[in-house]
């Protein structure tokens, strides 16, 4: 069983001290995300050790910069949201992580604005780092188990269908509709009766009188649906053995 764990570090925010101002009035955050996916491929023994089959790293991807006043910080709610925006959607980032993301952005946008360093500065960097780990498990006891069931059922298979079933021909020719009723005789006489209450053999259901059954040629009586089921898979009557023609 292959299972993805995903998992997402707590984004690292970097401030950065080597950028010019824009000419602007007020302090402004330049935002910009780096979005890396760390993939492992595992595997997990029956006795629950873990093996380390492979890894790798995806390039670092980013988003365009972004310019922001820092006052918009102030509204938490409000600077979430638009951190949401900005960082957008990117299917290598679970989205139950943007709102972490948001929180550590705004967090550290507000904490660097009271900075004393950062006084007299017109545009404060702030570089978001974002690391997506994922875990692709490849679990032994579900594979033993998956092949105990797959054994078991092809051990049935092989067990009901190394039968070998009746032919199509057969099942036309051989197979006589009967009326489930008391016999009586006149014009009813050239047809088979069967006395209700008489029983299928197969599913151990009554025939219920007035349905028609199925008779095969050593007079043994089934439902219809029963005994066309069976010889499709057995070409063997279910009571004395006798032998319908195969293909």
């Amino acid at each position: 069983m292959r299972q993805l764990q995903r998992r997402g570090r707590g984004p690292v925010v970097r401030g950065e001290e080597k950028m010019r101002g824009i000419g602007a009035s007020q302090v402004q955050a330049y935002v910009q995300f780096f979005v890396q996916v760390k993939r492992r491929t595992l595997f997990r023994t029956c006795e629950g050790n873990l093996v380390l089959l492979r890894s790798g790293s995806s390039q670092v991807s980013s988003t365009k910069g972004v310019f922001l006043d820092l006052d918009m910080f102030k509204s938490y709610d409000y600077s979430c949201r638009e951190i949401s925006i900005l960082l957008g959607y990117r299917p290598e980032v679970h989205e139950d992580f943007y709102a972490c993301i948001a929180d550590e952005v705004v967090c550290f946008a507000r904490k660097i604005g009271n900075w004393v360093s950062n006084m007299g500065r017109k545009v404060l960097p702030i570089y978001v780092d974002i690391i997506v780990e994922e875990d692709f498990l490849h679990d032994e006891r579900y594979w033993i188990t998956r092949a105990l069931r797959e054994s078991a059922m092809e051990f049935e298979r092989r067990r009901r269908y190394g039968m070998v079933p009746a032919s199509k021909s057969a099942l036309k020719g051989m197979l006589k509709r009967v009326r489930v009723e008391g016999c009586v005789k006149g014009s009813e006489a050239k047809r088979r009766c069967v006395r209700e209450r008489e029983s299928c053999t197969i599913c151990l259901e009554e025939l219920e009188a007035g349905s028609e059954a199925l008779c095969i040629p050593c007079t043994h009586v089934f439902h219809a649906g029963c005994i066309v089921k069976w010889l499709n898979e057995s070409h063997y009557c279910p009571v004395c053995r006798f032998e319908v023609p195969t293909s």
